[in-house]
């Protein structure tokens, strides 16, 4: 009867547009029996389990390194407590000390420490330390011999073969020598194949190889990220399916031995082994064959007497329709939310009252809710147009689609989980993600729309995001048809949702380069918007600009004034100009000069054409410009400006989000121009011509692990010159042609900024050094 009741329910609630969480959040239970949790974590996921915590009335205590994330940092003021765990940034500094993470628990009278995902959730030992702490302290999470057993790869693979879960083909044993390895993988297995570490997981310590000549060179490299990463070298090796579906299974378990599945997620949209979209539940496939997975997902958690919330991921071949054990993961998953808006269910909850010995809140896995849709996408500070590569820089405007941290909005169904705010600072210490959006819908093509409608409206700046390849995914055909995603998708269909770095045509980018300008006048004439102290202002420059800007405006002097704008970091200033004549009534005639290439042409040569329009509008305080083009399109958008003042190249960046779509511009949501500062002195110049050309600079910031050359060594077009990494992840830098290293500026350890210098090449057939370049693998 109670099931019968629940099912109705859920079905009335499907009816009326409500969301399970409305219904589900409004159960009456007491709060777990723990008095305090300390989150031995940062960012995001921190703040995610002190949402829980705080609804259900649990004070909370929060750990932040000095001089990495500090005590502003969102997730310390979000708790009831802060202490800093470390004066370095880097986690081994920090979050990753156990002995330190139990003492602050002890010494702030928390009585259960939250993991989180990352740094220390699926560490062994620290599980153990926390259980033999005399104060009583519960870990949120697995025993340590269950941590144990499924972190090792080889030895979870064993466990399952075992308990009579499938698992991929492959060598899974202890001998690790390269040459044993290699015969292994030539005799028995195959190419092409993955080398995984064994005590790895997020795509790293991974490598693909297609062929027997990379596999030792790919060894070495995956087991290098692997001890840097996670202390241990040893790996499996196994047969790569081509093109499968990345299908996971929640399991929740108790300490009375209940074990439930919460259904399926598809993560299968995914590049380099990392999740990009993950949705749930899976689509497209039997009810038989997801009944099966969620079986072997129970079985395998039985199998190492797990409890607390966990994920089993399976791969499934599109092929044999057979689908294999991957590897099950021992904690909390970054993608949980989409669960949790499947089934109503907070799995944050559900953690804490394990930890505290209570029974699962449901025990028949009959009654375990399913309905609707959701969709999650992880927002990273990282350049789609530079191969992805991770970006750091100051936040200097963030404001999501929905209000962080809250949960889901009912009315929207959109749901933000974040760890930063505006001023925030990415660094290249910690994983660079910035948010997740996750999306409900009644159905997945619902869930779809929201999506992107979402992505769209998600206004970041100061750092480049994945935002318009998120977007262009999600749009994707083969994306939006159900049961069309395998890990392959990326590689289909490459040239479809490519980002890239170079501008439209001319006349489509000419309106929005003349509306960022006209928004740059309003910038220096009032400083309306964010300024390099990261404060709203409206002060008038002291200069005779602005005075004569002000007098246009008030109509005190009828003169006509002309100002030209020049976009940053274009080689030719004089086809990347933009005009700007002001009229006595307070508007611009603005000509935007461009080049169109020859082709385009019909003369010989490069033509530069002009495009001119007449611009009046208001920027408003609250960041909204108003803009009227040619006395009739009206344009509205949020137009947000930051001053890089300090540079030795000063900029203006604009970036505005359009609220009435405006086609003209190539993109029909959002756009970003930087242009040379119109009132400060370019100091670059003179300092550039100090710099000898020929310079292989660094791609992004990060540490450099390993120089593959010596000064004076010939080196062949993409051979390794030096090894960095960023983000937890290794970069190779590869030479961009046959020729000599002329000088090594950076060693080992050193940490560099993006852009730095470090090998001078000489070009084998040239006189002169090779021209900059920025090359990475």
């Amino acid at each position: 009867m109670f099931r019968l009741l629940r099912a109705r329910r859920l079905e009335q609630c499907f009816l009326t547009g409500s969301h399970p969480h409305r219904m589900l959040s409004t159960t009456k239970r007491s709060a777990p029996a723990i008095s305090k949790v300390l989150i031995a974590n940062r960012g995001e996921i921190a703040c995610r389990v002190m949402r829980t915590c705080h609804r259900l009335g649990i004070p909370t205590v929060a750990l932040y390194s000095e001089t990495g994330d500090g005590p502003t940092a969102l997730h310390a003021q979000m708790a009831d407590e802060a202490y800093p765990i470390g004066i370095g940034p880097s986690p081994m500094e920090s979050y990753l000390r156990a002995s330190e993470v139990l003492e602050i628990a002890e010494r702030s009278g928390a009585k259960a420490i939250h993991p989180g995902y990352g740094f220390l959730s699926e560490n062994a030992s620290f599980a153990e330390l926390v259980k033999a702490s005399p104060a009583d302290i519960a870990f949120v999470g697995p025993p340590a011999d269950a941590i144990l057993a499924m972190g090792s790869k080889s030895h979870s693979k064993a466990l399952m073969i075992d308990a009579g879960v499938p698992t991929t083909p492959g060598y899974h044993g202890s001998n690790q020598d390269p040459d044993y390895l290699k015969h292994e993988a030539v005799t028995n297995i195959g190419f092409p194949l993955l080398i995984k570490a064994t005590m790895g997981g997020g795509g790293k310590g991974m490598r693909l190889v297609l062929n027997e000549h990379d596999f030792l060179p790919s060894l070495e490299s995956c087991k290098r990220e692997s001890i840097a990463a996670f202390g241990d070298d040893n790996v499996i090796l196994e047969r790569f399916l081509i093109k499968p579906r990345h299908i996971e299974v929640q399991v929740v378990a108790d300490q009375h031995g209940n074990v439930l599945h919460l259904h399926e997620r598809d993560c299968s949209l995914q590049r380099r082994h990392q999740k990009i979209i993950e949705e749930a539940p899976a689509s497209d496939l039997p009810k038989e064959m997801l009944e099966k997975m969620g079986d072997m997902a129970k079985r395998a958690a039985q199998a190492v007497g797990y409890v607390s919330a966990g994920t089993v991921e399976f791969l499934l071949d599109p092929v044999s329709q057979e689908f294999y054990f991957c590897e099950m993961n021992t904690r909390l998953q970054v993608e949980h939310p989409v669960t949790e808006l499947i089934t109503g269910i907070d799995l944050v909850e559900w953690q804490l009252r394990i930890a505290a010995g209570e029974v699962l809140p449901i025990t028949d896995q009959a009654d375990v809710p399913r309905m609707g849709h959701a969709m999650e996408a992880r927002i990273y500070a990282e350049n789609p147009a530079r191969d992805f590569l991770p970006a750091t820089g100051t936040v200097w405007h963030h404001e999501p689609p929905a209000e962080s941290n809250t949960g889901i909005n009912v009315d929207t169904g959109v749901r933000v989980d974040t760890g930063i705010k505006t001023g925030d600072e990415i660094g290249v210490h910690y994983d660079p993600m910035i948010s997740k959006l996750i999306v409900y819908g009644s159905d997945r093509d619902d869930a779809i729309q929201k999506l992107v409608t979402s992505l769209k409206q998600y206004q970041i700046a100061g750092v480049p995001t994945n935002i318009p390849f998120l977007v262009k995914c999600a749009q994707h055909p083969a994306f939006q048809t159900a049961g069309d995603i395998n890990t392959g998708f990326l590689d289909d269909h490459a040239e479809d949702v490519r980002v890239d770095s170079s501008d439209p045509v001319a006349h489509e980018t000419a309106l929005t380069r003349a509306i960022a300008a006209f928004c740059v006048l309003l910038h220096t004439e009032k400083r309306i918007g964010v300024d390099g102290n990261l404060h709203i202002t409206q002060k008038r420059l002291g200069t005779p600009w602005s005075n004569l800007m002000g007098s246009w405006r008030m109509g005190g002097n009828k003169a006509r004034f002309m100002r030209t704008l020049i976009l940053a970091d274009e080689a030719d200033p004089d086809n990347s100009k933009i005009e700007c004549l002001s009229n006595p009534d307070g508007s611009f005639e603005i000509s935007v000069h461009s080049r169109v290439a020859e082709m385009e042409c019909s003369g010989d040569g490069d033509e530069t054409i002009i495009d001119s329009y007449t611009i009046s509008g208001t920027l408003s305080t609250n960041n909204c410009l108003n803009v009227v083009i040619n006395g009739t399109k009206r344009i509205s958008c949020t137009a947000v400006i930051y001053e890089d003042e300090l540079s030795d190249a000063p900029k203006l960046f604009v970036n505005m989000w359009v609220k009435n779509h405006l086609k003209e511009s190539g993109v029909d949501y959002a756009w970003s121009m930087a242009l040379q500062h119109p009132l400060l002195v370019n100091r670059s110049q003179e300092a550039s011509t100090q710099v000898g050309s020929g310079s292989v600079k660094a791609p992004m910031p990060g540490k450099i692990t390993k120089v593959h050359v010596v000064e004076g060594q010939k080196v062949l077009k993409s051979d390794i010159l030096i090894v960095m990494e960023a983000m937890k992840m290794e970069h190779t830098i590869r030479a961009p042609s046959d020729g000599t290293v002329v000088s090594l500026l950076s060693l080992p350890g050193e940490i560099v900024k993006d852009g730095d210098i470090l090998v001078l090449v000489e070009d084998a057939n040239a006189s002169t050094v090779l021209k900059d370049e920025k090359i990475v693998a």
